[in-house]
C-alpha cells in the first residue's frame, strides 16, 4: 500500500527509543467484561484467514444448525475479525490520537453480538485478533511515513525505509476481559496479522524485521532484518519456513523459524504497489500472492505462484483500470484446485486454476474488491467498497443474491461459523448474516412492513401484490425482479445497482432534460421494461401501485425511525 488510506489519521511524533520492547502493564482499563453465553466455534485462531488457504470458515456437526442475525455497531471503523470458543473479536482503526473512544479491540458474543469487553489500544488496529492459550494478540501503527522515510518512499529503489508515525506496538490481551498482559513497542507499524504457533508469535512489520516472541511471556527470542517494510501483508508459516511478502523491495522472502536464518528472497516482477498489503496463501506446495504492475496512471492487477525454492511458478495478469482510493488487494484464497482473489483495480472477483494460473471466470462487481471472500457449499460470499455484498456461485462465478449493507469492505474478510457469515464493515458495523438472509428466496420474499387498517391499507396490500407479481408483465417478470425485497433492498442486478425505493416518491415530478417527469410515467417505463403494456393514469393498478411506493416513501415507520434508505430520492428507476 503506496498512499494515504482515507481515514481519519492523526500523526504524533516517534518518541525517542521507541524500538525498545517494553514489558508493561496499561493504566488504562477496560470495559466491564461479561461471559459469552456459548463456546461456538473453533478454540483458537492462530493466523489470518484462520488457515494455510486463506478460506475463513468453522464448519462441522457442533455447528451445523449454527444461525445467527445480529449488528454491533462501534464509532469507528471496523477491520479484520476472528471468532475463538463463542466470541468474535474485531480491530478498530478509527486513527484519532487523542480520544480513547476509538482504536478499540472489540469482544463480543458470537450469538447475540453483546459487548463483553473493549481495549483501548496506543494507536489504530488493522490486523486480525488471533486467540490462543487464552489470550488476545494484536498490533496497532498506522500506514504513514514520515520525515526522511516520506521522502524515500516516493523512490522505488529506496530501501530500509520505515511505515508507521505514532506509537506502534504489539499486545497480547487477556482474552477473559482485554487486560494486558505485555506489550512490546516497535519502530514501525504492526499492521500485519501476525502467526501463532505451538507457543511462539511470529511478527513482520513496518521496520523491516521479522521476530519471534514467546507468545505467553513477550520476551524476544530472535529478529531477523530483511530490508523491506510490511504493510498488511500476514505472513504464512508452512513446513518450518514464514513467508513475508515486502515492499521496498517488492520481494518475498523465506525464513527458517528453526535456524532464524533468512533462505531466500524472490523479487515480484514489476510490482511497485500491492503485494506488501497482500497476504499469503500456501496451498498445493506453493505460495500464492498478487501485486499491482505498471504504474499510478495505469495500474494492472497480477497473481504470482511462487515455489518453496522461491521459483516462479506462473503469474496471471487480472486486468488494469483506474487508480481506487483505496489500492489494498485482496488476499488470494484457495479452495481445492481453484484460487479466488479481487481486484480493486478492475472491481472484479476471479477464480483461476491454482496449478497453472488460468481463469476460469470473471465476476464484476459494482465496485472495487479488496477483501478477500470466504467459500462454503461452493457458495463465495465477498463484499465490495461500495458496501454490497454478494453471494457467487463458486464454480461458474454466476450471482445468487446481493445485498447493500451499510459501509465498504477493506482488505479483510467474511469467518463462516457453521451457517454464520461474521462481517465487519467500515461504517463501524459488525454483522452476523445467516446463510438464509443472502438466498433469492430471501431477497424476493414481501417485505414485511407495517401498514395502516382499513381501506388504505388494503389497497396498499394491492399495490405490493402487484409490484411482487408477474400479472403486468407477459414474460413473467415483476417490479421485485430488480427492486428486491419489494424495493425496500439496495442490490446488484445484471451488472447494474439497483437502489432500495424508500423515498423514490418524493422525488417526482421532476425535470430530466428539461421534461417533467412524474411517478406514473416512471412506472409506465417499468412496465415497458418487463414487455408489459402501460396503465392508464387513474386505472385501478397505476393508483394502487402509486400508493404502495408512495408508503415506502413516507409511511413506512422504520424508514423514518431508523433511515434504513440506500437508495435517493430520484429512486432506483433510470
Amino acid at each position: 500500500m503506496n498512499r494515504i488510506r482515507r481515514y481519519w489519521i492523526w500523526i504524533l511524533p516517534i518518541v525517542v527509543g521507541i524500538a525498545m520492547g517494553l514489558m508493561l502493564s496499561q493504566t488504562q482499563t477496560s470495559s466491564p467484561t461479561a461471559i459469552a453465553t456459548t463456546h461456538v466455534g473453533p478454540v483458537s485462531f492462530t493466523k489470518y484467514a484462520m488457515n494455510d488457504g486463506n478460506n475463513p470458515v468453522f464448519e462441522g456437526s457442533s455447528v451445523a444448525n449454527w444461525s445467527e442475525s445480529w449488528t454491533y455497531t462501534a464509532s469507528e471503523p471496523l477491520q479484520q475479525a476472528s471468532m475463538a470458543d463463542g466470541v468474535v473479536y474485531v480491530s478498530g482503526d478509527g486513527g484519532n490520537l487523542s480520544s480513547t473512544s476509538n482504536d478499540l479491540i472489540y469482544a463480543l458474543d458470537a450469538q447475540t453480538g453483546s459487548l463483553l469487553w473493549t481495549r483501548h489500544l496506543d494507536n489504530m488496529s488493522m490486523t486480525t485478533p488471533l486467540v490462543a492459550d487464552g489470550m488476545v494478540f494484536v498490533g496497532s501503527g498506522t500506514q504513514g511515513f514520515q520525515g526522511v522515510n516520506l521522502a524515500k518512499e516516493d523512490n522505488l529503489n529506496a530501501t530500509n525505509i520505515v511505515r508507521g508515525t505514532g506509537p506502534n506496538a504489539i499486545y497480547a490481551l487477556d482474552a477473559a476481559n482485554g487486560q494486558v498482559v505485555w506489550e512490546y513497542r516497535t519502530l514501525g507499524e504492526n499492521m500485519p496479522t501476525f502467526v501463532y504457533n505451538q507457543g511462539n508469535l511470529y511478527v513482520a512489520n513496518g521496520n523491516g524485521a521479522v521476530y519471534a516472541f514467546n507468545a505467553r511471556t513477550g520476551v524476544r527470542e530472535w529478529k531477523v532484518n530483511i530490508g523491506s517494510y510490511v504493510s498488511m501483508s500476514s505472513p504464512t508459516l508452512a513446513n518450518g519456513i514464514l513467508y513475508v511478502s515486502g515492499a521496498h523491495p517488492y520481494n518475498l522472502y523465506a525464513i527458517n523459524v528453526e535456524t532464524h536464518q533468512l533462505m531466500w528472497s524472490a523479487p515480484l516482477p514489476s510490482v511497485f504497489a500491492g503485494s506488501d498489503d497482500c497476504s499469503l496463501a500456501f496451498a498445493h506446495n506453493m505460495i500464492y500472492v498478487m501485486g499491482t504492475i505498471g504504474s499510478w496512471t495505469k495500474p494492472t492487477s497480477v497473481v504470482f505462484a511462487f515455489d518453496p525454492t522461491g521459483q516462479l511458478a506462473w503469474q496471471t495478469v487480472l486486468g488494469s483500470g483506474p487508480l481506487p482510493t483505496d489500492i489494498e488487494v485482496s488476499a488470494p484464497v484457495v479452495v481445492g484446485s481453484t484460487l479466488y482473489v479481487g481486484s480493486p483495480i478492475t472491481n472484479a472477483e476471479y477464480a483461476l486454476n491454482a496449478e497453472t494460473g488460468k481463469i476460469d471466470w470473471t465476476f464484476n462487481a459494482a465496485g472495487p474488491i479488496s477483501e478477500s471472500p470466504a467459500v462454503v457449499n461452493n457458495i463465495l460470499y465477498v463484499g465490495d467498497g461500495t458496501g454490497m455484498f454478494y453471494a457467487i456461485d463458486a464454480t461458474t462465478g454466476t450471482e445468487i443474491a446481493s445485498k447493500m449493507l451499510t459501509g465498504s469492505f477493506a482488505a479483510d474478510y467474511p469467518v463462516v461459523v457453521g451457517q454464520t457469515i461474521y462481517q465487519p464493515d467500515e461504517n463501524g458495523q459488525m454483522f452476523a448474516i445467516p446463510f438464509s438472509a443472502l438466498t433469492p428466496a430471501a431477497l424476493h420474499a414481501a417485505p414485511n412492513i407495517p401498514i395502516p387498517s382499513g381501506i388504505l391499507g388494503q389497497d396498499i396490500k394491492k399495490g405490493e401484490a402487484l409490484f411482487m407479481g408477474t400479472s403486468l408483465s407477459p414474460i413473467g417478470l415483476s417490479c421485485d425482479t430488480c427492486h428486491v425485497g419489494g424495493g425496500t433492498l439496495t442490490s446488484f442486478h445484471d451488472g447494474v445497482v439497483v437502489p432500495s425505493l424508500l423515498g423514490a416518491a418524493s422525488g417526482f415530478p421532476k425535470i430530466v432534460n428539461g421534461k417533467i417527469k412524474t411517478l406514473d410515467g416512471q412506472i409506465n417505463h417499468c412496465i415497458k421494461g418487463m414487455k408489459g403494456k402501460p396503465l392508464s393514469v387513474n386505472s385501478p393498478d397505476m393508483l394502487e401501485l402509486n400508493l404502495y411506493l408512495h408508503w415506502l416513501s413516507s409511511g413506512w415507520t422504520e424508514h423514518l425511525v431508523t433511515g434504513t434508505s440506500s437508495g435517493s430520492s430520484s429512486g432506483g428507476c433510470k
